[in-house]
């Protein structure tokens, strides 16, 4: 554990924050394994016209910025998204999501709403002191308080182990790019 490290609900004035997090966590981990959703679907040997869907465009990582931002500002004040930010000494060095998604009921859970962990990002000087961890925790913390009764996410490979811990299990899921 780190010393001084304090967390906090964001807020509106955080989208900017929270907006470069989620790229800052998409840019390394597409840097550290070269791979995209679009390479990983079908395997790593394989590309997106072999498997039956279109070449997609070059990743753009201001773009997916700014439109994190514009989903940001549509669902924070709604609480369709709820965020944590976690400081040391008044300076952000970690943050992440809950949104709240309309899905299909199923057998274990006949709610239509499910919450989507995302974007945890902690500054790299940061990390292997709990601060992911601790953030996890309030995200779940505030599913159950919404009383929903399933959370996903996608883990990357270095927060597999993190959310194993916390009693995540793996689920097959197919895509489709259109």
């Amino acid at each position: 554990m780190v010393a001084d490290i304090t967390y906090r609900r964001a807020e509106e004035r955080d989208i900017t924050l929270l907006a470069a997090h989620h790229r800052q966590m998409f840019e390394e981990m597409r840097s550290i394994s070269g791979l995209s959703l679009q390479k990983t679907c079908c395997g790593p040997n394989c590309s997106p016209s072999s498997a039956g869907f279109p070449e997609r465009p070059p990743m753009d990582f201001a773009r997916l910025e700014e439109a994190q931002q514009q989903k940001l500002a549509g669902q924070l004040p709604e609480k369709t998204c709820l965020a944590w930010i976690a400081e040391q000494n008044g300076e952000p060095v970690g943050s992440g999501g809950l949104s709240i998604l309309q899905t299909v009921p199923v057998p274990e859970d006949p709610s239509a709403e499910v919450g989507f962990i995302h974007s945890v990002y902690i500054l790299p000087s940061m990390r292997r002191h709990g601060i992911a961890s601790i953030l996890v925790d309030h995200l779940l913390a505030d599913a159950k308080s919404r009383g929903l009764g399933r959370v996903q996410l996608a883990a990357s490979e270095a927060g597999r182990s993190l959310y194993e811990k916390k009693g995540f299990m793996p689920l097959e899921q197919m895509i489709l790019w259109l």
